[in-house]
């Protein structure tokens, strides 16, 4: 898509700044903004949609006193169409609806007020139109306390507050991410007649499921330090929104260090779903290990130093050895019932990584002492 010019009303809101994000990683696609002070100009709003080759209509009032959001919404519609109508330009003006739109509210009525006057538009002066049925969108950067109850939630939990279910109902959820993703593969299109599309939910939860999920992940990253299963696609996209509110002195995370006069051990890394990645350090001539694991698997990688890697089937004499360097980085896996160590042969510390399948509890570790040789 190269030489386009796109414009975005509204673009100080939650929306647009995403979109205006994405468009400015696009070569050759130049992006031109209307805000409060473009719309309340007519000369500076004929001179935005002149050469626009898209618009993108984020702009609007969605909350506040009745009167007020339904004549600030109905206003925007109208200049926005003036301004085309007066111009005579045709761009591709892609306008953002609600799911709102049939629930009998009057920012609902606004957004069906909007797809009114741009199908008007449409048919009168032969500019083409999308209407995109938007749900409700989460993501980072999204205002809390205002039109998200996962904005408003994640907020609340990274801050120490107690979020409140006062209605527990369904809602449909769509990140932010996605629907940039939609609105840029429809930018450059020139649909003849004025199409409605309706944006798919990316998922439907209860209130009080989202609020659980949530504190989940809360606990896991400020309690328990330990990444949550993010398989599902929503998970790992409400997981990342959550983490955008957190503070950034709070994203600092020290692991308790194990010394002795071996070296030292930390955990890095824990997941539920994962298992764990540990660190050490073991100081020359040091032997770390003998023990055998019945169900852990383990791999290991010397990232700087010079060690040997022993095991031995339990009940067997056998012993293979493997020579292991940070000059040449590689992963020995560990089977069960395979008691093993490293030893540390070189002239300086040890650094090695470790990746265990499941998180180390002392209650049931999983480790049993018998020597390799």
């Amino acid at each position: 898509m190269s030489g386009r010019r796109i414009g975005v009303t509204g673009p100080h809101g939650f929306i647009a700044g995403h979109l205006i994000e994405r468009l400015g990683r696009e070569p050759n696609v130049e992006v031109v903004t209307a805000d409060r002070a473009t719309f309340a100009d007519p000369r500076l709003l004929r001179e935005f949609v002149t050469g626009c080759d898209a618009i993108v209509h984020l702009a609007g009032v969605n909350r506040g006193v009745d009167e007020e959001v339904q004549r600030a919404n109905h206003e925007l519609a109208d200049q926005l169409a003036e301004a085309i109508e007066a111009t005579g330009a045709k761009p591709h003006l892609l306008y953002s609806s609600s799911t709102q739109r049939s629930r009998g509210n009057v920012y609902g009525d606004a957004k069906q007020y909007g797809e009114s006057r741009f199908t008007e538009l449409a048919v009168s002066h032969d500019v083409p139109v999308t209407v995109l049925v938007i749900p409700n969108v989460y993501g980072p950067g999204c205002k809390p306390f205002y039109n998200s109850v996962v904005a408003t939630f994640c907020h609340q939990l990274a801050h120490g507050e107690t979020p409140q279910v006062l209605t527990d109902r369904r809602v449909e959820f769509f990140g932010v991410r996605e629907l940039i993703e939609i609105i840029w593969r429809h930018v450059s299109d020139r649909p003849y007649n004025p199409r409605i599309m309706w944006v798919p939910a990316g998922a439907q939860l209860g209130v009080s499921e989202l609020l659980a999920k949530l504190v989940r992940f809360r606990d896991d990253f400020l309690q328990r330090h330990v990444v949550p299963d993010l398989a599902h696609p929503l998970d790992a996209s409400l997981y990342a929104t959550f983490l955008s509110y957190v503070d950034l002195d709070r994203h600092r995370h020290r692991p308790q260090v194990h010394a002795d006069d071996r070296g030292s051990l930390y955990e890095i890394i824990k997941l539920a779903n994962g298992g764990q990645v540990f660190f050490s350090t073991t100081k020359p001539g040091v032997t770390r290990g003998d023990h055998y694991h019945t169900r852990k698997v383990e791999w290991f990688c010397v990232l700087k130093g010079e060690a040997v890697i022993r095991l031995r089937r339990v009940g067997q004499r056998e012993m293979r050895e493997f020579h292991v360097s940070g000059e040449s980085p590689e992963f020995i896996s560990i089977p069960v019932f395979h008691t093993h160590h490293i030893e540390n042969i070189g002239d300086g510390e040890l650094l090695t990584m470790f990746w265990c399948n499941e998180i180390f509890s002392a209650d049931d570790p999983d480790t049993f002492f018998e020597k390799v040789a």
